[in-house]
C-alpha cells in the first residue's frame, strides 16, 4: 500500500512540476512585457534549472527574451550566452545574430581606450589582439543579419569590422557569402 501511495504521487507531482514551469515561463513573459526586470529575473532563476522540460520552441523563446532582458542591463556576457543558447535552438532566427554582433562590436569598442592609453608595446600589441578577436566574432552575426534583413546600418557595420581588420578582400566578398545565407531566415519566433 505504501508503494502505492508513492507511486501514485510521484505520478502526479509530475504534470504539477510541468504546470508550474508553464506558469512561470508565461509569468516572466508578463514581467517582461510589464517592465517588471526584478520579477523576471526572479522567475528566470526559477526556469533556468528546468529549462530542458519546455520545448525547444519556449526554451529559444525564453533564453532570446532572457538574453534582451541582460542586454537592457548592460550584462553584455550574459546577453552574449544566452543569445548564443537562442542560437543553438533556432540557428537561422537572425535577431540574436544581429544582437550578437552589436554586441561584440561593443566589447571592442571598450578595449579601444586600453590600446590608446596603452604605453608598453607589448601589452599595447594584446589589446589589440582583443579589438581584433571582437571585430573578427561580430563579422560572421552581422553577416546573417545582413543575409536575412539588408540594410544599410548593418552593411555599414560590417564594412566598418572589415575596415578595422584592414581586409578590405572580405568586405569584397561578402555578396558572394550573402547568398547562402540568405536561405531558411526566420524572422519571428513562435511558440509550438
Amino acid at each position: 500500500m505504501k508503494y502505492t501511495a508513492a507511486l501514485l504521487f510521484m505520478f502526479l507531482s509530475v504534470p504539477v512540476f510541468a504546470q508550474n514551469l508553464v506558469d512561470h515561463y508565461y509569468e516572466f513573459g508578463g514581467a517582461l512585457t510589464e517592465g517588471r526586470e526584478s520579477s523576471a529575473l526572479m522567475l528566470a532563476e526559477k526556469i533556468l534549472p528546468e529549462v530542458s522540460a519546455l520545448s525547444e520552441k519556449r526554451q529559444a523563446i525564453f533564453y532570446y527574451k532572457l538574453a534582451g532582458l541582460h542586454e537592457n542591463m548592460k550584462n553584455m556576457d550574459q546577453a552574449i550566452l544566452f543569445y548564443e543558447k537562442t542560437l543553438k535552438l533556432e540557428p537561422d532566427y537572425y535577431v540574436p545574430h544581429m544582437a550578437l554582433g552589436y554586441l561584440y562590436i561593443s566589447k571592442a569598442n571598450l578595449v579601444v581606450p586600453k590600446i590608446n592609453g596603452e604605453k608598453d608595446k607589448l601589452a599595447r600589441d594584446k589589446h589589440i589582439r582583443e579589438y581584433s578577436s571582437y571585430m573578427k566574432k561580430a563579422i560572421p552575426f552581422f553577416e546573417k543579419a545582413m543575409a536575412c534583413d539588408p540594410n544599410d546600418q548593418l552593411l555599414a557595420s560590417i564594412k566598418n569590422c572589415y575596415t578595422s581588420l584592414k581586409d578590405p578582400a572580405g568586405f569584397s566578398s561578402l555578396n558572394s557569402r550573402l547568398k547562402g545565407l540568405e536561405q531558411n531566415c526566420v524572422t519571428l519566433l513562435k511558440e509550438d
